[in-house]
């Protein structure tokens, strides 16, 4: 069916295409979530060497502190050292911290004695450094030492470690680090040779040294524990920031996958409504032209595929146009709307209904078990479209003609079965509507000609191969001449006389009735002002109007120049125009068949009773005349149905004040019933039958001698 879900023509049956990139909007989301996968994989990545990198930062920041503490400590040590040396020691009160120094037993002046008695020992700069560093050491964590490849004091010889630093140092290196445990607490352990001075040599001259050699080296040990906790103070504060930063990056590009993906579905949307925009009437929502074709030609691919049947409905509402005139183009549409709706619900699913315009549709039976099953859904239809339309309070009765074609019976290509089902319908509808019509060769050739007269048509307009009868019309009650109504003929040169019939039907349906109709006017006032010349006036002449030609914007001001220019037309002539004019409510015909009254025209209702709604016209619309249609008068003396209609009409007539003539009549009984119901006029082959101008000019010459 032509109904398609959003979603069915969005991802089955007509993928869309991103113009942009010219790939499926499935595949883009996809990409938009494979990149954003890999994007959050390596912002995860970027984030992790981040902390990996500001971690080793910390982490050599806090080695740089526990260095830079270490060496202030070093140059205290050293800034002591050299101090001391230079003054050879410092003497302190002898005690259980501070006794004699054995050491320094060789030096006269180790110890003595103050005037007040108190007992002083010389502490060399070694001994006392060492002492100090163990108090700083319980102050602080800060360890010292003092160690030598060649020490007085066995206390100070090196470990491992420190006696390959000693050992690098006369080589020319000028510190050792190393993070070690002592005591199960980690510390920095720092160790930088210590040079030999001048004072050095009063302790150690007997080693000899001499100055500026490596005599030894002076280490300290900073506790790092308080770093480690700063460290990882700064740690937890770094893997928090780049924690909220690495959500922050996630939910950004969170945010741009989701904006891209509502770009794609925006895309997505604006795609599919550009489509169905291009694929669906706008008023039914049916598949349009354009998809019509495409669905006709996939069945027709499918079914030869498959070794199937299908079948092509063209369907025509019968005079809709009259509805959609009478009560407005909003009452239309909503017409159209709902006989759409009826049709879908005549159909499967897999069937295709569509709309190619106007109050045209069709119908695509994708498979067909036989030739019957196509006659079904078509009697299906009539009767679901015969049922009364309500229009928001109006109620519209409509029928319908409807074409049938099968596939590969008929023909195998979509313009083919479209032309054929098209052929198929007008069969229908000339012959009497609301029916239906299978496709024949003969409906081919009619189509064909149909083509030809078409081309025609063109040809005799620039060939002026027309030319105009004249039927004269009567009064009943005397017979005499009332006046004439002029009837185009067409003298085709390969066709000789066609009737007005076949070609002013195909005239309407191509708007060639407009120029046909104004040669028409211009050739009937250029007769009558030839009749006037050689003395064979009428009274009234009757010019018929096609609806095509009174709805043009311009008909009526374009009338009235005409009048100024042909004066002799006025109070003498008479349009007729069929109940179509009347119902052009849009077009306000009232207000135009008024302004052509006023300059002198008068207005006959042709083919009148043939209408659904003629009686309310005559109250609505400004009218002078009736005529009763031929189809009438034919069977008036046989039918008494008939003959009740036209003394109901010829009975109207009179009490309006109308003039009512008849048209058709053929027999004296014809004649004798219209005298004798009071009818005004007649014409038919009785009196006269239609006649070329040079007939006309003799016959009412004749008249005039007989009345004589």
């Amino acid at each position: 069916m032509a109904f398609y879900c959003y979603h069915e023509f969005k991802y089955n049956s007509d993928p869309l295409v991103m113009t942009q990139k010219n790939i499926h909007p499935q595949i883009h989301l996809k990409r938009l979530k494979t990149n954003y996968r890999l994007v959050a994989v390596l912002w995860a990545l970027l984030i992790i060497l981040f902390v990996t990198w500001s971690q080793q930062n910390i982490n050599s920041e806090a080695m740089g502190l526990a260095r830079q503490e270490a060496i202030s400590n070093f140059n205290k040590d050293q800034a002591f050292r050299i101090w001391a040396s230079e003054h050879g020691g410092v003497y302190v009160l002898e005690n259980e911290r501070t006794p004699a120094n054995p050491y320094l037993s060789d030096v006269p002046e180790r110890d003595v004695m103050t005037r007040s008695g108190r007992q002083l020992t010389l502490m060399n700069p070694a001994y006392m450094l060492r002492q100090m560093m163990d108090e700083y050491a319980t102050l602080y964590g800060v360890k010292g030492r003092i160690t030598s490849l060649k020490p007085l004091n066995p206390d100070n010889a090196p470990d491992s470690w420190e006696r390959e630093a000693l050992l690098a140092f006369e080589k020319g290196e000028l510190e050792r680090l190393e993070v070690t445990d002592i005591n199960g607490k980690p510390y920095l352990r720092l160790i930088r040779p210590m040079v030999t001075t001048e004072g050095c040599l009063k302790c150690h001259h007997h080693q000899g040294y001499q100055v500026g050699d490596i005599r030894g080296g002076v280490g300290v040990s900073v506790p790092l524990g308080n770093y480690y906790i700063i460290a990882m103070q700064h740690k937890i504060s770094l893997w928090l920031s780049s924690g909220v930063i690495w959500i922050f990056g996630l939910v950004a590009a969170y945010f741009f996958r989701k904006r891209g993906e509502e770009k794609v579905y925006e895309r997505m949307e604006f795609e599919a409504h550009i489509w169905h925009r291009a694929n669906f009437d706008s008023l039914t929502a049916l598949s349009n032209r354009d998809l019509f074709h495409d669905r006709l030609d996939q069945a027709i691919a499918n079914a030869k595929r498959n070794n199937l049947k299908l079948a092509l409905l063209y369907i025509d509402l019968d005079r809709f146009k009259d509805v959609n005139d009478a009560q407005g183009h909003a009452k239309g549409d909503l017409l159209l709307q709902q006989v759409a709706n009826r049709l879908n619900g005549c159909v499967r699913d897999a069937d295709t209904v569509s709309r190619l315009g106007g109050d045209e549709f069709t119908v695509i039976l994708s498979t067909i078990a036989d030739k019957d099953a196509a006659a079904v859904v078509a009697a299906k239809i009539l009767d679901q479209l015969s049922t009364p339309f309500e229009l928001d309070g109006f109620i519209a009765y409509i029928s319908t003609s409807i074409g049938i074609t099968l596939y590969p019976d008929d023909g195998t290509s979509s313009g083919i079965l479209l032309q054929n089902a098209d052929a198929a319908m007008f069969k229908a509808k000339t012959e009497g509507h609301h029916t239906y019509r299978y496709f024949t060769s003969q409906m081919n050739r009619l189509a064909e000609q149909r083509v030809n007269m078409k081309l025609a048509l063109h040809t005799a307009i620039e060939q002026s191969q027309f030319e105009l009868y004249y039927q004269p019309v009567f009064t009943v009650k005397d017979g005499s001449l009332d006046g004439a109504e002029a009837l185009i003929r067409w003298r085709s040169p390969e066709d000789g006389m066609v009737s007005p019939d076949q070609f002013i039907p195909i005239a309407e349906q191509t708007g060639l009735i407009i120029p046909i109709g104004e040669w028409v006017l211009q050739q009937a006032a250029k007769d009558l002002a030839y009749l006037d010349e050689v003395g064979a006036e009428l009274k009234n002449l009757s010019i018929n109007i096609s609806s095509v030609q009174f709805r043009m914007r311009d008909f009526t001001s374009n009338f009235l120049r005409f009048l100024e220019h042909h004066p002799h037309l006025r109070s003498r002539l008479t349009l007729e125009m069929t109940e179509s004019v009347f119902i052009d409510e849009q077009g306000d015909p009232g207000y135009h068949l008024g302004q052509l009254r006023k300059h002198g025209v008068r207005i006959a209702m042709d083919d009148f009773g043939t209408g659904y709604s003629s009686l309310s016209y005559l109250k609505r619309f400004p009218v002078d005349k009736l005529k009763i249609d031929r189809s009438f008068i034919q069977d008036l003396i046989g039918d008494p149905s008939d003959a009740a209609l036209c003394e109901t009409i010829i009975s109207m007539g009179s009490h309006l004040s109308l003039k009512v003539i008849a048209e058709g009549v053929e027999t004296e009984e014809q004649w004798n019933f219209l005298l004798d119901h009071g009818c005004d006029s007649a014409q038919g082959f009785l009196r006269g039958k239609p006649m070329p101008l040079a007939e006309l000019e003799q016959f009412i010459c004749n008249l005039k001698m007989n009345e004589n």
